[in-house]
This record gives C-alpha cells, sequence and structure tokens, in this order.
C-alpha cells in the first residue's frame, strides 16, 4: 500500500571542537556521504549545559580533546539526555594502544581525524541502536498507556471479572466483590473455590483443567456462593491472560436473567462507540440506507456530512490514545451540543464522525459554515494543555442522485481528506453532477479507483531498462498501479484521461512522487544507486513553483537529484513548448535529468528544441522498424545524438526485434523481452544475457 512520506528526521549532532572550521569540514563531509546532520559547534561546558537543556541529541563528536572541557566530563553530561547519545573521537594523534581506554571510559569509537568515511559508517550503525532505543521507547510508552485503559475499562466494567493464578484471587473489579459480598481485602485472599457452591467445586475444577489443555476461551453455567451463603446460578467464562506480567485466568461471572431483556441491552450497546457515545459506524451505514431510501421516496432533503479533525494523527502521537480519546469525546459532545437534536450523529474512523440530516430545509453549506466557525473559539484541554482544533468537512447531497448510500459517503470522505491535502480547516460540498463529467464506462471506472484510493490500495511498479552500451546505470520506468476489483494491481482503461477529467491528475503525480522518492531515499539507505523515471502530467507541469517544490521533496528525501528522471509524453511537451523548455532550464539548475516520453519517429525538431537528457520512444517505433527498415526511423535517432541525449526503446517483446534494434546505437531497451513491471527494485541487471 502506498503510504506518503514521511520526512527523514535530522541526526542532531554536537560536535566538540576548539575550530569552527574544522567542524564544518566533518559536518559537511557527513551531510555529502547522505547522513541528514543538523549539528552545533561545542566548545566548553556552558554550551554544553544550554545545548542539552533545549533540545535532544542523538550524536556526538569530539575533534581532539578541549581543554577546557574533558571528554569524561562531557559525557557525564551527555548521559542526562533521555536516550543514549554515541560519541566518537576524531584525533590527529590516534594511538590504537589508547583506543581500549576511552571506550571503556564511554566513547563509541576511536578514529584517525582523517577517517571522515569510517567515521559516516560508524554515526549509521551508532543511529540505528539510537533509532531502536527510541522504538522501545515508544513501544513501552504504548503498552502502558493500553495497560492503562484496560484496567479502567475493567474497574467500570458492569461485568463482574476476576483475574485467578494457581486457584487464587489476584485481581477483582467493584463488580465482582459487590456480586459475592466479600471486601476486597478478603476476597484477594480467597481462592475460587471459595466463591462456588459445594455442589459444583469438581465442575469449576475440571473446567479449569479444560481450559488449560485446550488453551480457548470455555464456560459452563455454575452455582456461585455469597459472603452469607446465599448461592446463584451464573455463566462462568474462563479464558487465558496476563496480568501484572504473570500468566493467570481471567474469571467472568454473569448471572442468567432475562435473556430477552439481555439482548435488547446488548444490541444497543453494540451500536454505540464505546469512546465516544455516538453511533458506531455499521449503526450509522444503517440509518445513513435506511434515511437515503426515505428521501428518495418521500422527495424529502437529506444531507450527509463527513467531518475529519485535522491533524489529528499529529495529536496522537504527541498526547496518547488514552488522552486523543478524551479528545475525541469532547469533540463528539461539542457536536451534539452544536446540531439539531434530530440530526444523528456517528464515528466513521479514528479521526472522523458524521453527521446524517434527514427531511431538512437547511442548504447544503448552512451546517459545515456555522461548525467551521464554530470550532476556532472552542478550546479543548488534553493532558493538561489547551488546544484549539479545526475541522475538514465533506458533504453531499442524498436526494438529487441514484448514488447508493455507501458511495455518498465515500465520496463525502474523499471530499474531506482533500481538503486537509490543501492545508484542512475547511468545507467542500461534492457535487454529483461531476458524473455527468464523465460516461457510465468512465464512471465505474473511476469508482473502482476511488475505493482503492480510500483503502490506500496504490503503489508503484517497476519496469527495469537495460543498457545496450554496457552502462552501469540501474534504472527503471516507474508506473503508477491501484488495486483493481480482482484483486490485482493495474489501472483502469484510460485512467489518466478521467484524473484529467475530474482534475485530480496532479494529485496522483504528487503521491507517486512522494513514494517514489521514499523508495529511492530505502535504496540509498541500503547502498544502491538506481534512477526512477517518474511521469509528470499537464497540471502538475502547470504548477508555478514546480522547480521549488521538486527541490524541496528530493533535500527532505535526502537522496541525489540525478536519481530522479521526470518524463512528459511528448505530444503534450508540444502543446506547452515554452512551458516545457523553462521546466527543462529549472530542472537543471536542481540536478534534476529529464524525458520526453512517447516520441514518435517523426518528432525530431520537438527533441532538438527542448534538448532533454533521455528519449524514450513510442511503442509503434518497433513497427515502423520492422515495416519500413532503419531508414524511417534513424532521423528521431540522429536526432536524439545530436543533443547527446541517451534513447529508450519501449515495449520490447521478443529477441528478434533486438537484433534490428542492436545497430542503431540506441541506450536502453525496455520491455517484457527484458522484464515484466515488478513491484521492487531488485532486477539483476548483472544476470542478463545482454
Amino acid at each position: 500500500m502506498m503510504k506518503e512520506k514521511v520526512k527523514q528526521s535530522p541526526i542532531n549532532t554536537l560536535i566538540f571542537s576548539s575550530s569552527p572550521n574544522d567542524s564544518e569540514q566533518v559536518a559537511s563531509h557527513l551531510k555529502n556521504m547522505g547522513l541528514p546532520i543538523r549539528h552545533q559547534l561545542i566548545s566548553d561546558s556552558e554550551q554544553l549545559k544550554d545545548a542539552t537543556d533545549t533540545k535532544h541529541w542523538q550524536q556526538a563528536i569530539f575533534i581532539d580533546e578541549l581543554n577546557n572541557l574533558p571528554i569524561k566530563q562531557a559525557l557525564k553530561q551527555l548521559k542526562n539526555q533521555p536516550v543514549l547519545v554515541p560519541a566518537v573521537l576524531l584525533s590527529n594523534e590516534y594511538d590504537e594502544e589508547k583506543r581500549f581506554e576511552l571506550i571503556a571510559q564511554g566513547l563509541k569509537d576511536y578514529i584517525p581525524a582523517k577517517s571522515l568515511d569510517l567515521l559516516a559508517m560508524i554515526i549509521k550503525r551508532d543511529q540505528q541502536l539510537v533509532n531502536s532505543l527510541q522504538s522501545l521507547e515508544q513501544a513501552n510508552k504504548i503498552v502502558y498507556e493500553t495497560n492503562k485503559r484496560n484496567e479502567l475499562l475493567l474497574d467500570s466494567s458492569k461485568d463482574a471479572i476476576a483475574y485467578i493464578h494457581e486457584g487464587m484471587h489476584i485481581y477483582t473489579n467493584p463488580t465482582y466483590i459487590k456480586r459475592f459480598g466479600y471486601e476486597e481485602d478478603e476476597i484477594i485472599v480467597m481462592s475460587i473455590m471459595d466463591i462456588i457452591a459445594d455442589d459444583d467445586t469438581d465442575a469449576i475444577k475440571s473446567l479449569l483443567k479444560r481450559q488449560a489443555q485446550e488453551g480457548t476461551e470455555v464456560s459452563e453455567v455454575l452455582k456461585g456462593k455469597t459472603a452469607n451463603g446465599e448461592e446463584f446460578e451464573a455463566d462462568f467464562i474462563i479464558s487465558s491472560a496476563i496480568y501484572d506480567d504473570e500468566e493467570c485466568v481471567q474469571l467472568l461471572v454473569r448471572d442468567i436473567g432475562d435473556q430477552q431483556e439481555l439482548m435488547k441491552k446488548l444490541k444497543e450497546v453494540s451500536q454505540i462507540d464505546q469512546v465516544t457515545g455516538v453511533l458506531n459506524r455499521p449503526a450509522f451505514m444503517d440509518h445513513l440506507n435506511q434515511t437515503v431510501d426515505t428521501a428518495r421516496t418521500t422527495n424529502t432533503n437529506a444531507l450527509l456530512y463527513l467531518i475529519e479533525i485535522d491533524n489529528f494523527t499529529n495529536y496522537r502521537s504527541k498526547f496518547g490514545i488514552a488522552d486523543c480519546d478524551v479528545l475525541l469525546k469532547d469533540v463528539a459532545d461539542w457536536l451534539r451540543d452544536h446540531c439539531d437534536s434530530s440530526d444523528v450523529i456517528g464515528r466513521i474512523s479514528d479521526t472522523s464522525f458524521a453527521i446524517m440530516l434527514s427531511d431538512t430545509s437547511k442548504s447544503p453549506t448552512e451546517l459545515p459554515k456555522k461548525l467551521i466557525g464554530d470550532i476556532e473559539n472552542q478550546l479543548f484541554e488534553i493532558s493538561g494543555q489547551t488546544l484549539k482544533i479545526t475541522f475538514s468537512i465533506g458533504g453531499v447531497p442524498c436526494t438529487d442522485n441514484d448514488v447508493e448510500p455507501s458511495k455518498l459517503l465515500l465520496h463525502a470522505t474523499t471530499t474531506a481528506h482533500h481538503l486537509q491535502e490543501k492545508g484542512g480547516n475547511n468545507y467542500q460540498i461534492f457535487n454529483p453532477s461531476i458524473d455527468s463529467l464523465l460516461d457510465e464506462h468512465e464512471r465505474k471506472i473511476y469508482e473502482e479507483f476511488t475505493i482503492a484510493r480510500e483503502e490506500g490500495n496504490m503503489t508503484l511498479f517497476y519496469q527495469p531498462m537495460m543498457s545496450l552500451k554496457g552502462s552501469p546505470s540501474k534504472q527503471y520506468m516507474c508506473y503508477f498501479r491501484y488495486q483493481l476489483k480482482d484483486g490485482g494491481w493495474g489501472l483502469g482503461e484510460d485512467i489518466f484521461h478521467v484524473f484529467e477529467k475530474v482534475g485530480i491528475d496532479a494529485e496522483i503525480d504528487k503521491i507517486t512522487l512522494k513514494h517514489a522518492l521514499k523508495v529511492l531515499a530505502k535504496d540509498k539507505a541500503e547502498n544502491n544507486s538506481n534512477k526512477l523515471f517518474v511521469a509528470l502530467s499537464p497540471n502538475t507541469l502547470l504548477r508555478d513553483d514546480l522547480e521549488d517544490w521538486l527541490e524541496k521533496l528530493i533535500t527532505a528525501a535526502g537522496i541525489s537529484s540525478d536519481n530522479l528522471v521526470l518524463t512528459l509524453k511528448g505530444k503534450t511537451a508540444q502543446t506547452y513548448l515554452k512551458k516545457v523548455i523553462e521546466l527543462k532550464a529549472g530542472l537543471k539548475k536542481i540536478g534534476v535529468p529529464f524525458c520526453l516520453s512517447g516520441i514518435e519517429t517523426d518528432s525530431s525538431e520537438l527533441v532538438r528544441s527542448i534538448k532533454p537528457q533521455f528519449v524514450a520512444m513510442a511503442p509503434p517505433f518497433i513497427e515502423t522498424l520492422k515495416e519500413h527498415g532503419s531508414e524511417k526511423v534513424q532521423p528521431i535517432v540522429n536526432a536524439a545524438a545530436e543533443i547527446e541525449a541517451k534513447t529508450i526503446i519501449t515495449s520490447l517483446e521478443d529477441a528478434s526485434t533486438l537484433a534490428q534494434i542492436w545497430p542503431l546505437g540506441i541506450d536502453f531497451v525496455m520491455g517484457n523481452y527484458v522484464s515484466k513491471p515488478i513491484s521492487k527494485l531488485n532486477y539483476d541487471f548483472a544476470d542478463s544475457d545482454f
């Protein structure tokens, strides 16, 4: 699944040195080696104290030892950091015998001052440990928060629950204590046999034994016994559990009462989201289906809104799950207060709510406009901090179209997500008349894509290009793909034309580029160097800030700019020739190569005008070569050679065609004969027959 790239965090680095020049030289070398260093020069203990008081550090580098700040003292101060700070000493007077002594003092390593490449490898190794420790700290935090939530749930549960270890109670919730009539300090020292009627002691033993053997949940109706000797029938349910890091069993005691009343209550509870108290998603969807059917039958107005809390994932990372559950509850309460009593509210996902208005005279924009304005004046409290939040609201009328109810929610969700991509804090009403832009066949294709996008089922495939001139370059053409209804990865027929019609082609480019850069960053971290060819659409080409935007993305990814090659179809380039020539010049400044793709045999002048670094021929090139010979295709090959552009033949399907291509002086070939598109950059170029 395709996820947008998370910005690579810098390595906060302290460089201890009396020479700013030496410090900058070391930092520059590390950055050139691909390490995202953000450094600060330290020359005395006061600077070190200020630095450690204001920021968390991940790496320390000593360039020889400071006269006024011994390494031992500096390491002692660094111990106050929340996560281990590995330290390396660079020495102009390296002494192998001294290395053991310094490492024993707490240094991670000690190397010659000139060994900067070795320093980069050591830092990469050290940062793996730092990242592991940070991940462990985060995992422990999550476990702690989860246990905290579980304890709250147990203590507030209306079910009688206890944990039993080797037959003895080690925990009982208030409902359990009340059910059996003991004080807490009494029951905690009692065995399970003490709360079972004498007639059923053998039965409870058998039940415990069966649970231990099967390892699954087991239950049986038995007689319990209260503190005053009263016996009662209940369902005793036993399952495996861990409490306070100790393996034990959970005992749930549920009285046998009016099953009909119990089922009714269970149904009511099953429709409510336990965190917020509003309808959960299944219950809301049932209500949505009924409301839409009624509205269309009675010709009354119904409106659906999807409300996303902007930046909620950041809040969850900062404050934790438990505190964010409190925020969700407060937001749900706020929505109730700001909606009519007839409006139905549901929680649709971790971050979103939906509101259904039925038989309403309100205009579609009235409620979202009110909510967007009012929420800005509301202060929420989370972890003792005051917080302002914003919404992104997508709305859709339910009556004036024949779209299925589930698709209505999908449209509202897509609209809200689109607003969040633009910065959030806004609302937009989805216009079902967009369907008028597409014919029936195109609508089906677009709906299939929309479902895949909503579920995050988008990815890239890569088709390798094989060099015919022995070039060591490893390069792939990127193809955007999404999951089709049959489970396979592909594209709907002419989907990019549909993207242009509905105006989301630039959004697809953005997602594709970010994912490609993420792949290249991972590739670089694994000491590989591949080139990825990524296509641009017309609307991306027309961005005024395209070069600046690309430069920021590439810098954030931490890759070499020439590992990304941007491609544009020849027909699009012909339409926007002036803009493309300007783009080519702008890309050259930031070091990004440019490729013209889908080039026809009569496009020599276009190639000479733009002067791309790569020229990828259209698939008919091969058919023209077969039918008319090399004379027909040689002019476009010569035009590419004149501007020193590398040529690429696409759609190579067999060896006989390769034999005809070889004499033309083509640089690269790609197609199923070389390899079909693959899901990873793992093609073995060295194992090729070329």
